[in-house]
């Protein structure tokens, strides 16, 4: 319609510079009339690009579109690609679980991806052949701290070393700690900076102090009715996310101990309800914005130039007090 060739089209699409002005109005006029919108997936398989950006999630228990921390990691890295010019393509295909990873983003053609996998689908093997075929970047929790991949995560140990740190600098010296899982690394991190902070301070430690709550609220609550129960000198208790430290409050409130007058309680993540829970809890908080900002960055690299490295990020904590610990009474 125009009497020009496809590649005169393709100059006006794209804002080339070395096409007549005139030429340039005629063919976007005629694209206006005809509606036309250029066919990405075509283009992708000439350019061997579809300026799209994949992202797994899990969809267990607070990993999925419920996790309290989620759209802050959706929100920085749609604003970081968005800004070079990629959109994002969420998987959420249910009935496609036993695939590879690696095949579904061949079949959508995307050009990196990036993994948020905090629920029970994590596996070696799909992460590795993912990392292997695609520039693709692991951000929270690894499964495997021995996985070789582009990761980017909160330093846990640090976090949970400042927040026993706080604990007993108020006088406490009998904590019980309730850990995420038996899994993943940020998990095994947490434990450690617990545990490191105890032996630099002198504490009695004891193993059985440790308990897992597979960052469950309701499993939080019941491990501490049956610690409560068996030993009465915790005077704290340090959980590895909010949601089990609200659970911890919850049972600590059914046994009639007052927190944090008797039982200080101190949690992990900062999730936008804790400053409003009763009371207001203190915690660790992650900074996820940045998180997903980063790894947004390593990805939109590797994807321009991927030099084989593997990029390790641990990004820091902040502890933020509130009014759910408090010095020891006596």
């Amino acid at each position: 319609m125009a009497g020009v060739s496809v590649s005169t089209v393709s100059k006006a699409l794209n804002n080339y510079e070395d096409i007549n002005e005139e030429t340039r109005k005629k063919i976007l006029q005629i694209v206006k009339e005809m509606d036309y919108v250029p066919n990405v997936m075509a283009r992708g398989l000439v350019t061997k690009s579809t300026q799209t950006i994949g992202v797994f999630f899990g969809d267990q228990t607070n990993s999925g579109f419920d996790s309290p921390f989620l759209i802050d990691y959706f929100r920085s890295i749609k604003d970081e690609v968005g800004a070079a010019g990629y959109d994002l393509l969420i998987f959420s295909n249910q009935m496609r679980d036993t695939s590879s990873y690696k095949t579904i983003c061949y079949e959508k053609g995307v050009d990196g991806v990036i993994l948020i996998l905090t629920g029970n689908k994590r596996t070696d093997e799909k992460i590795h052949e993912l990392h292997k075929a695609f520039p693709t970047v692991y951000i929270d929790s690894l499964p495997n701290a021995k996985l070789r991949v582009n990761f980017v995560e909160s330093d846990n140990e640090m976090g949970a070393w400042e927040a026993t740190e706080h604990l007993i600098h108020l006088g406490h010296r009998h904590i019980l700690k309730i850990a995420g899982d038996t899994v993943a690394k940020g998990s095994y991190d947490r434990i450690e900076g617990f545990r490191r902070a105890c032996l630099a301070n002198g504490l009695p430690f004891n193993e059985d102090w440790i308990v897992y709550g597979n960052y469950s609220r309701e499993q939080a609550a019941l491990l501490t009715k049956e610690a409560f129960s068996k030993e009465n000198d915790f005077t704290a208790v340090f959980a590895s996310s909010d949601l089990m430290a609200y659970g911890v409050i919850d049972a600590l409130k059914e046994l009639g101990k007052k927190v944090p007058e008797e039982v200080s309680v101190i949690g992990f993540d900062d999730i936008d309800s804790a400053q409003y829970f009763h009371p207001p809890l203190t915690t660790v908080h992650q900074q996820r914005f940045q998180m997903g900002e980063t790894a947004s960055k390593i990805l939109l690299e590797l994807i321009k130039n991927n030099d084989g490295m593997t990029h390790h990020v641990r990004v820091p904590t902040v502890l933020v007090e509130r009014k759910s610990c408090c010095e020891v009474a006596n």
